[in-house]
């Protein structure tokens, strides 16, 4: 198969378009089709930003291997203890207790900052379906601020937390928080609602049975 033609196997077997993948990553919305007829060619950064979305080589993008996997030797591997829960919905507490998983996470998501700067935690509900299921697990770096439109970990009304799309313009007394599921309402918090509420981290990818975020 050609590297497009790879990575329409891929967006097919997770159940994608290749528009939804682009906002997912960052690239043109009609990349793929640009690829395909020649209109350009996929740049360096873009093969390793899909490489890194299914947890692939980039080697396996580029026919150079079909070996599906990126390959990394025991001792570059990191393992995080599962540390709790989050809940997708709302009305949660975010559960600090080690559910006796452990997840084993490539060199390359953690790059060159500190292993100390990242937890894991588990999903609980659906209101970030299709994108975060019950049960996935999410690796978060730790940080109190994100930029618009980041998924992110959040503490709200005191006890309450969740994982959602985090909306705001900057100078504004409010924040917005976005499930992916239509079914769930948005909620906004404004004015001194917003200093019972805290950034515990941003969701930088997703462990699940089959490929990643």
């Amino acid at each position: 198969m050609t590297t497009v033609e790879k990575i329409q196997d891929l967006i097919a077997k997770n159940n994608l378009s290749a528009y939804k993948l682009s906002l997912e990553i960052g690239l043109n919305k009609t990349f793929l089709t640009d690829w395909k007829n020649g209109k350009a060619k996929p740049s360096a950064d873009a093969l390793r930003k899909i490489a890194d979305y299914f947890n692939v080589s980039v080697d396996y993008l580029l026919g150079r291997t079909e070996h599906f996997a990126q390959e990394f030797s025991e001792n570059e591997m990191y393992s995080f203890q599962v540390i709790g829960t989050i809940c997708a919905g709302y009305d949660g507490i975010a559960e600090e207790s080690y559910t006796g998983e452990d997840i084993i996470v490539p060199p390359h998501l953690i790059k060159t900052r500190n292993p100390d700067d990242y937890f894991v935690l588990e999903v609980k509900g659906d209101s970030m379906s299709p994108l975060l299921l019950n049960g996935d697990k999410v690796l978060i770096r730790r940080c109190n601020t994100v930029d618009s439109g980041t998924i992110a970990a959040v503490g709200y009304d005191n006890e309450q937390a969740t994982v959602k799309k985090v909306e705001y313009i900057n100078g504004e007394n409010w924040m917005r928080l976005v499930p992916r599921n239509p079914d769930y309402p948005v909620i906004t918090i404004k004015g001194s609602d917003l200093e019972l509420c805290r950034v515990y981290g941003e969701v930088v990818y997703l462990f699940r049975d089959r490929i990643g975020f």
